[in-house]
């Protein structure tokens, strides 16, 4: 595949026999003239591969990075021509999984030397590989062995409870968190923090402005209906909380990459 057949963009691409309990998918995201990325903030961790596309197809200066937690958005400017390849790990098991604490990589990114320690000889697929199919081949065989090792722990099991009701809460279009979650108890806080990065509160804002990102993309009824859709106390609570973790409001949304939370 040369340079005029990449597909730039963001797509998701077939898990294959990754471990689906624990990684969320693989997708790829090409860039063709080095635009600047609009990242918007979901609660996940992503283990990318940054790769320059040559005019013949193969990949060069092939880069792992671990993406933490982020509940900011960020603009990510690449080179051009530049392929991000990655595996997205579902909420609350990047940490596990990766063998990192999430919080101390909040809004951060580990880069360089610093990625290349954390994941040891399992990188050395994944630097040497010389074309998209076989960088995605490497990300994917470092993912099954990285969820294969990961351990659940009792306090991590708790959080992935929260996180599941959670989610299921604001699918189904209800105000608030998880149960517990109005006054959840210290020992649910730390967990939380520990598995997922950051507070239940911090991660529930996250997820509501995920959804309404997701149903405003459909193009189905009023910001009001969206509003209520996604769990919102009114259109000026989601207008706040678009502002927060997005930088811009409903009625004016910015074009960025949308990971389907709830499909």
């Amino acid at each position: 595949m040369g340079i005029a057949a990449l597909d730039t963009g963001y797509v998701e691409l077939p898990l294959g026999t990754l471990d689906a309990t624990r990684i969320e998918a693989v997708w790829r995201c090409g860039v063709a003239a080095g635009q600047p990325q609009r990242v918007l903030p979901d609660g996940r961790m992503d283990l990318v591969a940054h790769c320059v596309l040559q005019p013949d197809g193969s990949v060069a200066s092939v880069r792992p990075v671990v993406a933490g937690p982020a509940d900011t958005p960020t603009q990510v400017v690449l080179r051009s021509n530049t392929v991000l390849v990655g595996v997205r790990f579902h909420i609350g098991w990047g940490g596990v999984c990766l063998g990192v604490v999430p919080r101390t990589l909040r809004n951060q990114a580990l880069t360089g030397p610093c990625a290349l320690a954390l994941l040891g000889p399992l990188a050395d697929a994944v630097v040497r590989a010389d074309s998209l199919p076989r960088v995605q081949a490497a990300l994917c065989a470092v993912a099954s062995t990285l969820a294969a090792r990961a351990v659940v722990t009792a306090a991590h099991g708790r959080a992935l409870q929260a996180i599941a009701q959670m989610k299921q809460r604001i699918e189904a279009g209800g105000v608030g968190d998880a149960p517990g979650a109005e006054s959840p108890s210290r020992t649910l806080r730390r967990d939380m923090v520990e598995a997922a990065g950051y507070p239940l509160r911090t991660l529930s804002g996250v997820l509501r402005f995920q959804r309404a990102m997701e149903l405003l993309d459909t193009g189905v009824g009023t910001l009001s209906d969206v509003a209520m859709a996604a769990g919102y106390a009114d259109q000026a609570h989601m207008t706040r909380e678009f502002r927060r973790f997005g930088g811009f409001t409903p009625a004016a949304p910015a074009p960025a990459p949308l990971v389907r939370l709830f499909v």
